[in-house]
């Protein structure tokens, strides 16, 4: 079904854009019983946090004289790419149900890591070029592993994950820095929060008001999530409250606000945060614009951790900002369904149960820019768990474009991806485009978000899917960060 949509939903409008449920959770804690021909790997309950526990291995991998000198091994080879692109969660107490610090936290993995790493679903990382898709720029702050290391990865597994010799260990790579250089402010949540499993139940939202405290409006060019408890601290949708209404929200608190702003209409979505995040800086020369009197709000999706209790106590955010325009004034704007002003209604859109390869098309026609310089430097691709895949184009003079293609959508990844150029590079919109949405549903068991969303609500069969903002409703929006120059 087709849907044309002439008009651009402002980010304020009243959506909830919703994260999921545990996708750290989701990796196959495979494990393996090495041997001096290679490996052999049996998956297990995807929950499992414990790699010692029953059904890992129970030998130790090569370390003999002659392990040591064979190449691919841990401390010259594999330890570098794991430092840099797995232990941005993966380390002693993040959220990852498991650490991979160092060669015996990590060895008995390795089958488990190859599944992942050649099904393409670790590390994260959903913006994929595929034959319809090559966007405009790369993408920052992408942590796939090169072609090379993947080979690698495959001859150390075949080699029985030799460790090599610690005299020759080749200097590991800090994980970059999370910390934004030089905030001009940070701000703290009011009290504190109280997470723990309830039943099955492990993932809940709760929404925080933060005061950045200007006094004038500023331009902000750096901002970070600093999360208060690693362990629990799945995802997290950072928004401007415009007219600070959130202020009035006890201790700054929004409990079980669901995935959206805790009623909070006049918002704009600014950012996003994963573990291992690193600071939004929009490129040199675009600001964020932070009205006078607004707020910060935080809509935190946390992940009991099945230890037991854990408490969040002090996240907050730090900003960098200027009260100098900038050169380019950033904006946000949502295109796509549900319909008008948050209108859940407005358009017939509908997936049937049992329905596989159901595609919604959206279109947005742009209007005149006024000769205004319109840069896109970030999107967001947003559906709920019968999505499946998802495109981003714009349609010019017969030509499609393809600004994002994320063709593995998980509901429990979800990310802002910033292009890697700076503001002059990235693709320029001009009066007449098309922006065309395309979102693709799988509404059956075979798809496993769409059984997990069932068995979250006690069914077990599909249902009907309509637009909304619950578990078993459905939205196609994508989150389109401008820069709007002179």
């Amino acid at each position: 079904m087709a849907i044309t949509w002439g008009l651009a939903l402002a980010l304020g409008s009243g959506l909830g854009l919703g994260c999921g449920d545990d996708g750290q959770a989701r990796e196959t804690n495979d494990t393996t019983t090495p041997t001096s021909g290679g490996t052999e790997g049996s998956a297990t309950d995807s929950g499992a946090t414990d790699p010692s526990a029953d059904g890992t291995a129970t030998d130790t991998a090569e370390t003999s004289d002659t392990s040591q000198a064979q190449r691919p091994n841990w401390h010259e080879d594999i330890a570098p790419f794991v430092a840099q692109s797995c232990r941005g969660c993966h380390t002693a107490g993040s959220v990852a149900p498991f650490p991979m610090d160092d060669y015996e936290q990590t060895w008995p993995l390795a089958a488990a890591m190859l599944l992942q790493i050649d099904a393409a679903a670790m590390p994260p990382w959903h913006a994929i070029e595929t034959d319809e898709c090559s966007p405009p720029n790369g993408f920052k702050h992408d942590p796939r592993l090169t072609p090379e290391q993947i080979e690698m990865m495959h001859a150390w597994v075949d080699l029985g994950m030799p460790e090599g010799d610690p005299a020759n260990a080749v200097p590991v790579p800090e994980p970059p820095s999370t910390d934004l250089a030089d905030p001009t402010a940070t701000d703290f949540m009011q009290g504190s929060i109280d997470v723990q499993p309830e039943g099955p139940v492990l993932d809940f939202f709760h929404c925080l008001s933060l005061d950045p405290g200007n006094g004038e409006e500023v331009f902000v060019d750096g901002m970070q999530v600093i999360p208060g408890n690693d362990a629990i601290a799945h995802h997290v949708l950072v928004y401007i409250d415009i007219d600070g209404a959130s202020a009035a929200w006890p201790d700054g608190q929004r409990l079980d606000c669901g995935g959206g702003t805790g009623g909070i209409s006049n918002v704009r979505l600014v950012g996003a945060w994963v573990p291992g995040s690193l600071p939004m800086e929009p490129p040199e020369g675009v600001g964020i614009r932070l009205p006078a009197g607004a707020r910060i709000l935080l809509n935190m999706h946390y992940h009991a951790a099945v230890t037991g209790p854990e408490t969040d106590g002090g996240t907050g955010i730090a900003l960098r900002w200027t009260t100098t325009p900038p050169q380019y004034v950033s904006d946000f704007r949502l295109i796509g369904v549900p319909g008008v002003d948050g209108s859940l209604t407005t358009a017939p859109f509908f997936i049937p149960a049992g329905a596989t390869d159901h595609v919604e098309e959206v279109e947005f026609s742009v209007p005149t820019v006024g000769g205004a310089d319109v840069r896109i430097w970030s999107i967001l691709n947003h559906m709920h768990k019968v999505g499946v895949d998802m495109k981003v184009s714009v349609m010019r003079g017969g030509e499609e474009l393809c600004l994002v293609q994320t063709p593995a959508y998980d509901y429990n990844w979800q990310r802002i991806y910033e292009y890697d150029a700076d503001v002059g590079d990235t693709f320029r919109v001009q009066a007449g485009d098309v922006v065309r949405v395309r979102c693709t549903y799988d509404n059956t068991l075979d798809n496993p978000s769409v059984v997990e969303a069932l068995q979250e609500v006690g069914l077990d069969q599909p249902q009907d899917v309509q637009l909304g903002e619950g578990t078993l409703d459905e939205m196609c929006i994508t989150g389109v960060g401008v820069a709007i120059g002179p």
